[in-house]
């Protein structure tokens, strides 16, 4: 069955969380109230006094500006929030996107050395990172080797930014003006921003929004213009909401999560209209997080973390629920033994992972036929025996064919055996009685 872990405690309700890429320990955390901390989920998984020992390594306010709210005809103030937050992929930096439309860099060694931050820690500090008044930036993706760092807002607009033209310090820019380290700009969807994800080589970023859109951008026709129209493709209105994505099938499928309770699935190269649909979650689809090429995680605003098979579609089973609360962020730590989960309260919940890697009960591997890896490594012959030259090949063209059509028989038996591990539904159900 599966093992819940167990939960870190934030000092208030987290927006985003993000595990840093090389330390697998360390994972920090969007907060309400315009703070980051750096938790350390080791002394989370050690500590049998709970009344001794704390997760949090490190705290900084980053986002502390008094941002204007129009309630009912009256215009208040209140404090900026941290929405969105991402480690670079080499782990040096954290890049943090606040409720006022501002972006800040962060030294991510003093950040998770010290545990009074101060604003030395602070490498950049752009006030108006988005367009327009009153527009948070909600969404973040670094790519292509920590070089280029993709952001989405509130309104519906993408920037791509250069890291190595941000500079140092606060840079405060006006409205409607692009800082220098933004490289290219749209503003092709008329509502939030909801996900990202990009590519194997870094050359086409996707990105979905509550309008109903999936948007292409080809970074290689975009290049030298700011503006980038000529760039960006749209689906069709699939006349719901587009709340999450995953790039799946080795680059062949996309696969954004909606408001209703689908999974629509985009052939690669044909996105005027999703190939297929998978109906089945009883409410929104907010996040999603890919386990390998057929299977992904789905975090739903039932509470429940299921594990999906996606073509041929089916449910495996569940991993872990958050009760009443949504989920809304699924993320893995860098060596992926532990999945991190998010919702409405203060908690990011951890859950062991080792049955999605296909390991038994003993932490020894299983291979695709259910057998330990030990012993199926002896059975099987070694790929690099057969030489693609060999006259055997011809007289077998036909047994290998067969190979193949048994190697995609295999595919799902990872998933079955998952399947046998996981709670369904009906017994997650039962078990709430």
């Amino acid at each position: 069955m599966t093992r819940y872990l167990d939960a870190i405690e934030c000092s208030n309700q987290p927006f985003d969380i993000s595990f840093h890429p090389n330390r697998d320990h360390l994972v920090a955390c969007a907060l309400v109230d315009g703070t980051v901390e750096v938790h350390d989920i080791l002394n989370v998984k050690n500590d049998e006094d709970k009344d001794e020992h704390d997760s949090i390594l490190s705290s900084m306010a980053v986002h502390t500006q008094m941002v204007p709210v129009v309630n009912n005809g009256k215009t208040t103030t209140r404090q900026a929030s941290c929405r969105a937050l991402a480690f670079s992929t080499d782990g040096e930096r954290l890049y943090t996107g606040g409720s006022a439309g501002d972006l800040a860099t962060i030294d991510t060694n003093r950040l998770c050395t010290f545990t009074s931050s101060s604003e030395t820690n602070l490498l950049c500090h752009i006030d108006s990172a988005t367009e327009g008044t009153l527009n948070p930036l909600v969404a973040m993706l670094p790519f292509r080797q920590s070089r280029l760092l993709a952001t989405g807002d509130d309104l519906g607009g993408v920037r791509i930014w250069d890291e190595r033209l941000l500079g140092n310090g606060s840079k405060a820019t006006s409205r409607g003006k692009l800082h220098p380290g933004c490289i290219l700009s749209w503003k092709e969807n008329e509502d939030y921003i909801s996900a990202f994800d990009h590519s194997e080589d870094g050359n086409t970023l996707l990105s979905t929004s509550a309008d109903g859109r999936l948007a292409v951008f080809d970074l290689r026709m975009a290049r030298g213009a700011v503006n980038g129209k000529t760039s960006c493709r749209l689906s069709d209105d699939q006349e719901d909401e587009l709340l999450s994505l995953q790039i799946m099938k080795n680059g062949r499928k996309v696969v954004c999560g909606s408001q209703e309770g689908v999974l629509s699935i985009f052939s690669w190269n044909t996105w005027g209209d999703c190939s297929d649909r998978f109906p089945g979650h009883p409410s929104s689809i907010d996040t999603i997080l890919k386990v390998d090429e057929d299977t992904l995680l789905t975090g739903s605003s039932d509470g429940l973390i299921r594990v999906v098979q996606i073509q041929p579609d089916k449910f495996v089973g569940i991993l872990g629920n958050h009760g009443d609360f949504p989920i809304e962020k699924l993320q893995w730590n860098s060596n992926q033994e532990t999945v991190g989960s998010m919702s409405h309260d203060n908690y990011v919940r951890l859950w062991d992972a080792s049955i999605l890697h296909g390991r038994d009960d003993t932490g020894s591997s299983v291979d695709d036929g259910g057998m330990p890896s030990n012993q199926s490594a002896a059975s099987k012959p070694a790929k690099s025996e057969v030489s693609n030259d060999s006259e055997d090949d011809w007289k077998d063209s036909s047994s290998s064919d067969d190979d193949e059509e048994s190697d995609e028989e295999e595919a799902p038996t990872m998933n079955e055996q998952r399947k046998k591990r996981l709670k369904t539904d009906n017994e997650k159900f039962f078990d709430d009685l």
